[in-house]
């Protein structure tokens, strides 16, 4: 079934690992330095199926057609004098035979994403006053499971669930929160 989660970037160039992707619906700028929120879609049926997602930008024009994976158009982002055309291209991702680490970037709030070869969430940094958050996910992808990430902030009391990774403290909008994280094995890889 076709589920849509937001992943924050720099419009002018990422690279994420997405399990199940079917396609970014849409960008939207949230900083006037370029950063965006780009729309993804997955599929929860296919969850062995990871993609590598690249955004891309072009300043003079839409991405060229042709290119191997085809570039897909999200529109326009501007900066500080600049403006270019964003685009993605996703392709099956590579297979790794070591641990990797990957920046996601959100706002802790019910932030939910799928990891190929989880191992833990090594640390969280706050990166604007609103609450979004810089997790640094370790993988390995000779790990033949697909872990679902759930990342939630709660109020000054540090309560966890069962079976919830304290991840520290965050101050957004002049209150401290906690955030913690629970994950779950929802899938294997072929």
């Amino acid at each position: 079934m076709e589920k849509t989660t937001v992943l924050a970037c720099n419009g002018f160039g990422a690279q994420f690992y997405i399990p199940g992707f079917v396609r970014i619906d849409e960008m939207r700028q949230i900083s006037e330095y370029g950063s965006a929120e780009l729309y993804v879609v997955y599929d929860d049926t296919k969850l062995g199926e990871v993609a590598q997602v690249t955004v891309g930008n072009c300043s003079d024009g839409p991405p060229p057609e042709g290119q191997t994976p085809p570039a897909v158009g999200l529109g326009r982002i501007h900066t500080v004098g600049v403006s270019s055309y964003v685009y993605y291209q996703a392709a099956p991702a590579p297979n790794w035979h070591n641990e990797k680490t990957m920046v996601v970037t959100g706002r802790p709030f019910n932030l939910e994403f799928y990891v190929p070869g989880f191992i833990a969430i090594d640390k969280l940094r706050q990166v604007d006053d609103g609450g979004s958050v810089q997790l640094f996910v370790r993988y390995n992808t000779n790990i033949n499971e697909i872990h679902h990430i759930s990342v939630a902030a709660v109020g000054p009391d540090r309560e966890l669930p069962a079976g919830a990774v304290d991840l520290g403290l965050i101050h957004p909008y002049e209150s401290w929160v906690y955030v913690h994280y629970t994950d779950q094995i929802v899938a294997t890889q072929p």
